[in-house]
């Protein structure tokens, strides 16, 4: 009869490669089984949350990864303007560009915003409003690091005034 070591010895002569390899997944199978079995007993239950997820995503209510945002504020003296930048945090869309003009501006203050070389609220121009808060919707792609920017224009001569813009953006 012979000894373990030798049983031992004789199996790593004689087994091959392949069949070593075998010995390390087995049982792996029952496991995949079992882990099936439990996936078809939830499916039922699962279904019909993916049929609204799916819903959601193609009305475009599902919700983004991330979501930043970008404020630029500015106490504007009489006959000052600036133009302020920051960098995009993230690659994605800006979804929104909401201003605040107070009580007082009287239309008298200018605002825009753009990313790059490319002014997209307004199109072209500037908006100016009195005591407003207007949120404007967007689609700009941007990417991370690129620049967004801000131009204010105060045009009173007599007064000071506070405006923002705030940049939404949305993405990964």
């Amino acid at each position: 009869m012979a000894s373990y070591e030798e049983y031992v010895d004789f199996l790593r002569q004689n087994l091959t490669q392949l069949e070593r390899i075998g010995d390390a997944f087995s049982g792996a199978d029952e496991r995949l089984d079992y882990a099936v079995k439990e996936l078809l007993t939830i499916r039922p239950a699962v279904e019909p949350l993916v049929g609204l997820l799916r819903e959601l995503k193609e009305a475009g209510y599902i919700m983004p990864k991330q979501t930043q945002q970008i404020a630029f504020e500015f106490t504007l003296a009489p006959n000052q303007g600036v133009r302020l930048e920051d960098l995009i945090p993230l690659d994605g869309t800006i979804i929104s560009v909401g201003f605040h003009w107070p009580r007082g501006c009287n239309a008298l203050v200018d605002m825009a915003v753009g990313h790059g070389y490319k002014q997209f609220m307004p199109i072209s121009g500037f908006l100016a409003l009195n005591d407003a808060s207007p949120v404007y919707p967007t689609h700009e792609n941007v990417k991370r690091e690129e620049t967004v920017w801000c131009i204010m224009d105060n045009h009173d001569g007599g007064l000071p005034h506070h405006v923002s813009a705030t940049v939404t953006i949305a993405g990964d």
